[in-house]
């Protein structure tokens, strides 16, 4: 098996003024060249030894960017304006790493595997990420039946926008 191609720079981290997001990490354009892929650019890596996994996103003005949650930010033991160091490589944008709670739950539930099966791999990584976003086992194990009861049902939020707009029509 081929060695993954990393990439490394180092950088502060900027806060900046939104709505859910007000710190990023800039990706330098000369590692962007170096990248060569267009559009949202699936990562995992490291920000000061922290692991992450992350897109590059893109600024209407074409800076790429990383943005950094408070929890990075406190692994990484960096805030707004303090040097980081980041090593990322890149990964498939549609492999999902499914927590093994959820998993286990999906396997069990035929109807539910159908379901999860429909998903983007975005919603797949959002609806992932919420399960393993809590430490407690017990908590992931709830959650992760929690998804797949209200998947079921078409009760999760964009299953009902969906079902709203099926009915505009």
């Amino acid at each position: 098996m081929a060695k993954q191609k990393t990439y490394t720079f180092k950088t502060r981290v900027k806060r900046i003024k939104g709505v859910f997001l007000n710190s990023i990490v800039v990706v330098p354009d000369e590692i962007m060249d170096a990248v060569n892929v267009k559009g949202r650019v699936r990562t995992k890596g490291t920000m000061n030894g922290a692991p992450f996994a992350l897109a590059i996103q893109n600024m209407k003005d074409g800076t790429r960017y990383f943005s950094v949650s408070a929890q990075l930010r406190k692994d990484a033991k960096a805030q707004a304006g303090d040097p980081v160091t980041v090593m990322f490589w890149l990964v498939d944008a549609d492999k999902v790493d499914v927590p093994e709670e959820l998993w286990a739950v999906l396997e069990q539930d035929e109807q539910a595997k159908k379901v999860w099966d429909t998903f983007t791999p975005g919603i797949q990584r959002g609806l992932s990420h919420y399960v393993k976003s809590v430490k407690n086992v017990d908590s992931r194990i709830k959650r992760a039946f929690e998804i797949v009861e209200k998947a079921k049902l078409r009760q999760l939020h964009f299953q009902k926008l969906a079902d709203e707009k099926k009915k505009k029509k």
